[in-house]
């Protein structure tokens, strides 16, 4: 609970951080970024029909398989983020790798983990307020190829692109921005519910887990960390869904 107490130092190295940045930089930033993503994917659908000869085939049911879309989403985050300095500067200062050269820097990674575990077996086994594995058809990977390079696609981009891309935009933007702007217990709350709500049928597990990331980066002031636990723990659950379809 010390760790998590309000610093009048921290408070005025945060609100250095946020000048220049207002609700119409947020605004704008996340605008910009859902614009290029459908861009993006629009010129690529383009490109997919023309290559399956004017009608629906297998390109364009490519493109739209989950990891794909996660990519082209990554790439419109890219975009958006080379745009907008004064989002690139306010974000700058939570990525620090000094907590990485603290020892309970990973006891804090482990109890994460063991907590996040707990938190979903509980919800998923005991319960039962969510399915398992409805997330293998929420991301339609039943038929999926089991071709090496589409493995490795489906795990970079589930398991690298998706933790650093969620972490930059709900805890280093959405949580900071309205920490700073309010209070931290709104920013945890808010970032929180709305990365629950943007994964269908896991709603009160992955709030959980934003609050559990949003604690994190909060005790070690660093985004570095709770990436690393994002990834670590989307390795974990795309083996397990991988593993239930025989694909690995």
């Amino acid at each position: 609970m010390e760790e998590l107490t309000f610093n009048k130092e921290n408070e005025g190295k945060d609100l250095k951080d946020n000048v220049g940045l207002g609700w119409g930089g947020v605004i704008g930033f996340f605008l910009s970024y859902l614009g290029f993503v459908l861009v993006l994917g629009f010129i690529l659908g383009i490109f997919a029909l023309i290559l399956d000869g004017g009608t629906e085939g297998n390109y364009t049911s490519l493109l739209m398989q989950s990891h794909y879309t996660l990519i082209i989403d990554a790439l419109g985050i890219v975009i958006a983020l080379l745009i907008f300095k004064k989002v690139r500067h306010f974000l700058k200062m939570s990525f620090s790798w000094k907590p990485l050269k603290k020892v309970k820097t990973y006891l804090y990674l482990f109890i994460a983990f063991v907590f996040t575990y707990i938190s979903q077996f509980l919800i998923l086994h005991v319960f039962k307020w969510e399915e398992g594995g409805s997330q293998i058809d929420t991301f339609g990977l039943e038929g999926m190829s089991d071709h090496w390079f589409n493995i490795l696609l489906f795990y970079l981009a589930f398991t690298l692109l998706t933790p650093i891309k969620e972490e930059i935009m709900f805890r280093g933007l959405v949580h900071k921005f309205l920490k700073e702007k309010y209070s931290f217990w709104i920013g945890l709350i808010v970032s929180a519910v709305i990365f629950g709500a943007l994964h269908p049928g896991h709603f009160i597990s992955a709030t959980i887990m934003g609050m559990i990331f949003v604690v994190l980066y909060r005790l070690t002031k660093s985004l570095v960390v709770p990436i690393m636990l994002h990834i670590l723990w989307n390795i974990y659950a795309v083996t397990g869904m991988l593993a239930l379809l025989d694909i690995i």
